[in-house]
């Protein structure tokens, strides 16, 4: 097999992408299932953290290796092979370790939630499959094929659980400034308190995150395309900075609003849809046409011979 030499770059940049959820795996199989004192430490919360921070790396590979592949005409069923197989690792297997390893951490006392946790944890693993093989077996190389997707993204579903761990680790470390500040007002025991929820959450929300993945009835726009590849006003160029300012600042807290509502969108817009053609429908149960008769009806009997002329109201004819 022979390679043309714009394909060595995008390439390298899929295997980036590889490299991050193998380096992420290696991370979380540095946590321990149990702890002496039944408190995970600061180092343990940092692999939790780290392993986060490489799933949302490799999307930034992700993002870059198809358009760079575009652009030089470089794209290849070597590529998209690749390409799938590397999501896989990333965006499927090493958010569903994260979930199980996290929920091994803070168990809950039910007895039946641990085999809970390892069926919502292979839902996920199995709706990032499905997906994958089901974008590689329809995936054209054409620009205007990656501007949306049926169903949930993998990056985007990754990006949900890899948010919301790297949040709780921010929380639970409490040693950021802005932390230190919000101190004075809320307890950090108070905050620590609600984001505990979040390792009872995160299988349940992988299990919605797998249907979600495999939906034909949900449709969701290609961001990297929608920002890169059309027109925009000046405005918009401004929100965009801004937004990546605020992200750059304080992305702990931004990036799951961001991920999440971007997982609500289409359901949301979906909705929405269905709510404003079904009220349309009871306005106009005919759809505005005269109801068609019946086929029993029998058809009038038509007169025979031309109808006469019709004429204005001043007598004159009417113009042809």
């Amino acid at each position: 097999m022979e390679f043309h030499r714009n394909v060595f770059f995008p390439n390298l940049l899929t295997l980036g992408n590889g490299i991050c959820g193998f380096a992420a795996l290696g991370a979380l199989l540095k946590v321990p299932s149990t702890f002496a004192d039944g408190q995970m430490s600061e180092e343990h919360l940092a692999h939790f953290a780290t392993a986060g921070w490489l799933v949302l790396l490799g999307m930034v590979f992700d993002v870059f290796d198809g358009k760079v592949a575009r652009l030089a005409g470089a794209s290849s069923s070597l590529g998209a092979q690749l390409d799938s197989l590397c999501d896989l690792v990333t965006f499927g297997l090493v958010p569903a370790v994260m979930m199980l390893r996290l929920a091994a951490v803070y168990p809950v006392a039910v007895p039946w939630w641990g085999r809970a946790v390892w069926f919502f944890s292979l839902a996920y693993f199995l709706g990032a499959t499905l997906r994958l093989a089901r974008f590689t077996a329809e995936q054209e190389p054409d620009e205007s094929a990656h501007e949306a997707f049926k169903g949930l993204p993998t990056p985007g579903a990754a990006g949900c659980v890899a948010s919301l761990v790297i949040f709780f680790t921010y929380i639970m470390t409490f040693k950021a400034k802005e932390l230190q500040w919000l101190g004075g007002a809320v307890k950090p025991e108070t905050l620590r308190s609600w984001v505990e929820c979040v390792p009872v959450g995160l299988p349940v929300l992988g299990l919605v995150l797998g249907f979600v993945m495999v939906s034909n009835r949900l449709i969701y726009d290609h961001l990297g395309s929608w920002i890169f590849s059309r027109r925009h006003s000046f405005d918009f160029f401004v929100y965009l900075v801004f937004a990546l300012l605020l992200i750059g600042v304080f992305p702990e807290p931004i990036l799951p609003i961001l991920f999440l509502g971007y997982l609500v969108f289409a359901p949301a817009k979906l909705t929405f849809r269905w709510i404003s053609a079904s009220s349309a429908a009871r306005r106009h149960p005919s759809g505005g046409q005269p109801p068609a008769p019946h086929p029993s009806a029998t058809p009038e009997p038509q007169t025979q011979g031309p109808s006469p002329p019709e004429r204005t109201p001043t007598g004159g004819r009417s113009e042809p």
